[in-house]
């Protein structure tokens, strides 16, 4: 009966893991997307702002 309890305590052990795992993949994902795509949106903005402006350039 203990075996069994220790074998379940030790299944969610590894199953924290590999959560934490793939929440680090996904957050690591998410942080280079975001500045990838946050360069281009200020990119885009500028030359909005620039062709409002009358800046050619």
């Amino acid at each position: 009966m203990l075996r069994r309890a220790g074998a379940a305590l030790d299944s969610r052990g590894v199953t924290t893991a590999e959560y934490a795992l793939l929440l680090a993949l996904v957050v690591i994902v998410l942080i280079s997307s975001l500045t990838t795509l946050g360069a281009t949106l200020e990119d885009k903005l500028q030359s909005i702002i620039d062709t409002l402006t009358g800046v050619g350039p």
